[in-house]
């Protein structure tokens, strides 16, 4: 009992299901798939590259046995005391004896023509008789052009093979010297349909089929119908020339199909041959195995499908389910996945994550108090700021008022400053709507009027009504219009000028305070800003400008607060940023 209660509660983990599902499934019928293909296709290429070869060899060898026999004939054959007569004497003797010679060399040069295949015809040309002997006839005027071609001078590659007007030769001139013209030559014409003949004969595969290139004279021999493949085939021998691969074998792409490529250069012919088979062609040894593989492949599908839903199940639902429950928390819904009944890696997943949630619930929750009490505390610390001064010299005013009987501006006076500290006195809000914070701040320059007359000019900006629902921590602009007051308007000996201001975007509100004070220098402002940045740092500093600015960033984050610029009215200009997205009616 206990034994089968062990095996209910092992189960194999995911990374063991996969790998049990994958070998015990796929491995088998892929390696046998693969030993089936790789070794039908190895052998056959491998017989067919070999077949190519041997074929190149012996037609090569044959080749090269069949020109080199009758550059050796041509000589032995043709070069006798007859064809140098009629050569340079043969406008001088007799017509018999002419007709005499020239049958000489007729009997000669038709033991040259019936001694190869190849062979289609053997002529002489003699230039002082202007005429061309055959092994048929001699009553011949020589062709010019086709002279000139098979001089010894136009032959600079000294291949024994010249290509001219789709027709191939070996030639022979006398004498041997490139520079000076021939006194007789005598060339021996092969068989060009002959060649082709034997190139396609070479291979016995359909479709299959052999040509014979010079590069340097650029010629081709094939009886290939495709003119796209003998290109090709010739790009391909160039390069391979240009690497000093003289033989070898490849698989080349015509159009759309491969074919399997064999060649040789034949150093005397200064050619290379190249026999090329369809791919196609050549597997059919192989065909028995295509059931085999259509079956593996039949079969594969329906495990590429098991697989698919085997992974799905395992891996990608419960997957998903923690992946919603991280974006749940992103958008700050902290709750705990319900129903974990899993006892795989997912479930241990699952656990912590919940334990992690609970967690994290918990310490946001005690951030969050401690921000509003460290919030709450630094507005307290700056209503116990309020300057006994400001107090003294509000009843000072309201007692010279008095004296002076200007009881309408006292009862005024005395109305600002009952607002006044009512606003600072109360604490039963962190914040409050801006047209609030905004209607202390003119109250607090009310103050200021009676007390400098109208020295100092304020300016406010009109607050759009809906702007002035958005609520903002309390006491945030009244710190610093008293510092301007304080620091710069209030010691001018001319008169001062103050203009509140703001700017709105999709997310942000910014306040602008600007002063004409002539006091502030680029120092002043430089360890302004410095001593903002530094404000986190230094919470014994009670300071109205860095209380404000630190509890703006308590309330907004590190994005937000205070920053100091010159203003364009030549005192200190103060920049206070606000969230929109995180205020609100």
């Amino acid at each position: 009992m206990v034994d089968l209660n062990r095996m209910k509660k092992w189960r194999p983990t995911i990374f063991v299901k996969l790998m049990l599902t994958f070998i015990s499934v796929l491995a088998p019928l892929y390696l046998l798939t693969l030993a089936i293909n790789e070794s039908g296709s190895n052998s056959i290429r491998r017989e067919i590259s070999q077949s190519l070869a041997s074929r190149n060899d012996f037609y090569l060898n044959m080749l090269d046995l069949e020109v080199g026999r009758i550059v050796r004939m041509l000589p032995e054959y043709a070069v006798d005391n007859d064809l140098r007569a009629l050569s340079t004497t043969g406008d001088s003797i007799a017509d018999y004896e002419k007709v005499e010679d020239i049958m000489g060399i007729q009997k000669r040069i038709n033991l040259i023509k019936y001694n190869s295949i190849y062979i289609q015809e053997v002529r002489a040309y003699i230039p002082l008789l202007r005429r061309t002997i055959l092994t048929s006839t001699f009553e011949t005027s020589i062709d010019e052009a086709e002279f000139e071609a098979l001089q010894l001078k136009n032959n600079k590659e000294g291949s024994p093979l010249i290509y001219w007007n789709d027709r191939l030769f070996v030639s022979m001139q006398y004498p041997s010297i490139s520079t000076r013209s021939p006194v007789f030559q005598v060339s021996v014409e092969l068989s060009v349909d002959k060649l082709k003949h034997t190139l396609q004969e070479m291979i016995s595969i359909p479709q299959g089929n052999a040509v014979l290139f010079n590069l340097n004279q650029e010629w081709t021999l094939s009886n290939e119908s495709e003119p796209s493949i003998p290109e090709a085939l010739r790009n391909y021998l160039a390069m391979q020339r240009q690497q000093g691969l003289l033989s070898g074998y490849d698989t080349l792409k015509f159009g759309k199909s491969p074919y399997l490529v064999s060649y040789r250069y034949s150093s005397m012919l200064d050619c290379y041959l190249a026999s090329y088979v369809p791919e196609r062609d050549i597997i059919g040894p192989i065909s028995k195995y295509q059931h085999w593989i259509l079956g593996i492949s039949i079969l594969s599908m329906f495990i590429v499908l098991f697989f698919s839903i085997s992974i799905f199940r395992m891996i990608h639902r419960p997957l998903k389910g923690l992946i919603s429950a991280f974006k749940r928390m992103r958008t700050g819904d902290i709750r705990p996945i319900a129903n974990v009944g899993r006892h795989d890696e997912f479930g241990y997943l699952y656990k912590a994550y919940n334990e992690t949630a609970v967690h994290l619930k918990t310490l946001i929750q005690e951030n969050y108090e401690q921000k509003i009490h460290s919030q709450r505390s630094e507005l307290k610390r700056l209503q116990s700021q309020i300057n006994p001064h400001f107090l003294y010299n509000c009843f000072f005013v309201l007692c010279r008022l008095i004296k002076s009987e200007d009881l309408e501006l006292a009862y005024r006076f005395c109305l600002y400053v009952g607002d006044y500290f009512q606003f600072i006195t109360r604490d039963d809000a962190d914040e409050v709507p801006l047209e609030t914070e905004m209607k202390h701040a003119r109250t607090y320059v009310d103050i200021q009027k009676v007390c400098f007359g109208g020295k100092i000019v304020v300016e406010f900006d009109t607050l759009d009504v809906v702007l002035g629902k958005i609520r903002v921590p309390r006491l945030i602009l009244q710190p610093i219009v008293e510092n301007i007051y304080k620091h710069a308007v209030s010691k001018m000996p001319n008169d001062g000028k103050v203009w509140i201001h703001m700017e709105h975007t999709s997310n942000d509100l910014t306040i602008y305070m600007e002063d004409s004070g002539d006091k502030l220098t680029d120092r002043d402002l430089e360890l302004l800003n410095q001593k903002l940045k530094l404000a986190v740092n230094h919470i014994d500093d009670t300071t109205g400008i860095i209380n404000v600015h630190r509890r703006i960033q308590i309330r907004y984050g590190p994005d937000y607060g205070l920053t100091m610029f010159r203003s364009d009215l030549g005192g200190l200009r103060v920049a206070i940023k606000l969230s929109v997205a995180e205020g609100g009616e």
